[in-house]
């Protein structure tokens, strides 16, 4: 399962809302990827998921594209 979060043009928190919701929503391993135009939520993000025990990976794109993956296992669905 992907799933892929524009949260482009978003401040924190709402990327970091949308991230939550759409980990909570998620019923099988995949990837969350979280797309965001500023350095403060690619380090929110990072922090949050880092906290919940997940292995995020950011990347910049573009000047103001950046890509925030979540690997999510089954183990972090039974948390």
């Amino acid at each position: 399962m992907s799933v892929i979060v524009d949260a482009m043009g978003k401040q924190c928190p709402i990327p970091v809302v949308k991230a939550t919701q759409a980990l909570r929503a998620m019923t099988e391993p995949g990837t969350l990827e979280v797309l965001v135009d500023n350095e403060i939520a690619v380090q929110n993000l990072t922090r949050m998921g880092a906290s919940q025990g997940y292995a995020v990976q950011a990347e910049q794109r573009e000047e103001n594209l950046f890509s925030v993956k979540v690997p999510v296992s089954y183990t972090h669905l039974t948390l």
